[in-house]
């Protein structure tokens, strides 16, 4: 039988502020995202395109319901998930899957005011896009750290 692998605790070697950020900050803020986009659609278009919206077709609904459900994943896996699982490696994958979805998002903003040569123009910026910003690129920037091993401290030994 093969050895098993020491689970080096994510606890351990995480600064607070990074499982803080993630696990209470972004899960709330992930969880607002899933309620504007099941109850005010339009007021999340309008504010990703820059555009006023004054309502969304019916037929449409079903894709913010699976924005929603998309979204409602980050949250159970930043609320729950990383509460309960206490190992760097998992953490390190969860984000890396997190990761996936905050590239096509980004992507997304980039493509509701007409692509990426639009979208780099901050000056162009409503306070909408700074909000998005602001909510999105921290979270982004600390998993992006966890995923490289940036900032950890040297792990405690029992």
């Amino acid at each position: 039988m093969a050895p098993t692998a020491a689970i080096t605790k994510a606890s351990n070697v995480l600064p607070s502020y990074y499982r803080f950020l993630l696990m209470n900050v972004e899960s709330l803020f992930a969880f607002g995202g899933v309620i504007m986009v099941l109850v005010a659609p339009g007021h999340y278009v309008t504010a990703l395109t820059r555009e006023s919206v004054a309502s969304i077709d019916s037929a449409t609904d079903f894709v913010y319901t699976q924005l929603g459900g998309g979204w409602m994943v980050i949250v159970f896996i930043e609320a729950v998930i990383m509460r309960l699982v206490d190992d760097i490696k998992v953490w390190k994958l969860l984000c890396m899957a997190i990761l996936l979805s905050d590239a096509l998002y980004t992507h997304s903003m980039a493509q509701a005011v007409g692509g990426w040569a639009q979208w780099a123009v901050l000056s162009n910026w409503t306070l909408n896009d700074w909000v998005a910003a602001i909510t999105t690129w921290p979270f982004v920037l600390t998993r992006v750290a966890i995923v490289l091993g940036i900032g950890y401290r040297k792990e405690k030994r029992n």
